[in-house]
């Protein structure tokens, strides 16, 4: 038995059971089958005896000419949507497979987590910035292409304008210098924030995780069964804010003691300008040993 490497192209993605192909997530699925010539037994015809950027560009117009690849009109350029894939990906899982370092975040990872009983109308997520996505995407790529002769002639992986509406679902997508190392979500092939790292971004950000009073009503419920994930993540984070507000909530509003938890109060600030929500005023109550203004 033998076929042509469209056909072949075409088995592997109904294998993989791909639903979004970029260039760069398709070359990686050929890669494969040059390397070895045949699919599942099956010999490849007429392989190329160089295959580059160009050579790709020329199979996808091939793809799509052929129906195989339709482009995914909820991105801006260079994303085809696998016709014969069996699932179609939802807004966030197809997100994922187009930015390899977007993640689920702020009030829609405490939704997922089951945190917050509010269902975001906006789905949030959140990509490194320009400048440290480019320093992610090389180290991808070196790993990616360390056995190929000329990387730079193969395929770039390339960061992909998504717009504000994605499978009929607004999106929002945050930047950050200092994104999550994200976990995986099991069934999907969606990633998150851990659940330490949500709560921290609560009290960073709490304007985008529903507000303070709602994160204090969080916390409430659910950080004395997280407190273990919420410790580690909060002392792992650079930002002394969230080390105060964190204290605060902990110990002296939901009364948990941890010898880790009162250290964090060497990172407050006499005479400084720190609130505990920062979008409101000043008030009148004030907490000694945290220097922080308890404005909620």
């Amino acid at each position: 038995m033998s076929l042509y490497l469209s056909q072949a192209i075409v088995k592997r993605l109904e294998q993989a059971n791909a639903p979004l192909v970029t260039e760069y997530s398709l070359n990686q699925h050929v890669k494969p089958l040059l390397a070895t010539g045949q699919y599942e037994g099956e010999k490849i015809l007429r392989l190329p005896a160089y295959w580059g950027h160009s050579q790709l560009r020329a199979m996808i117009r091939t793809l799509v000419k052929r129906r195989i690849l339709v482009p995914d009109e909820d991105f801006k350029a260079g994303v085809w949507r696998v016709v014969q894939a069996a699932d179609a990906p939802t807004a966030e899982e197809a997100i994922c497979l187009v930015d390899p370092f977007a993640y689920i975040s702020h009030l829609s990872a405490m939704q997922r987590y089951g945190i917050t009983d509010r269902s975001p109308e906006a789905l949030h997520m959140t990509t490194p910035s320009r400048t440290l996505w480019t320093q992610l995407r090389n180290i991808r790529m070196a790993e990616d292409y360390k056995d190929e002769p000329m990387p730079s002639l193969q395929p770039q992986l390339s960061r992909i304008g998504i717009r504000e509406h994605v499978r009929r679902r607004h999106v929002i997508v945050h930047e950050t210098k200092h994104p999550a190392d994200p976990t995986p979500i099991a069934g999907s092939v969606s990633r998150i924030a851990k659940i330490g790292r949500v709560f921290v971004d609560m009290l960073d950000q709490p304007a985008l995780c529903g507000g303070i009073r709602h994160i204090l009503d969080c916390y409430d419920r659910h950080a004395e069964d997280w407190l273990e994930d919420i410790i580690v993540a909060v002392n792992t984070t650079d930002n002394p804010i969230v080390k105060v507000r964190a204290g605060y909530i902990l110990e002296e509003m939901l009364g948990l003691s941890d010898p880790r938890i009162g250290g964090w109060a060497a990172c407050a600030q006499r005479g400084g300008s720190r609130k505990l929500d920062p979008q409101a005023p000043y008030g009148q109550v004030f907490s000694a040993k945290w220097m922080i203004a308890i404005n909620a």
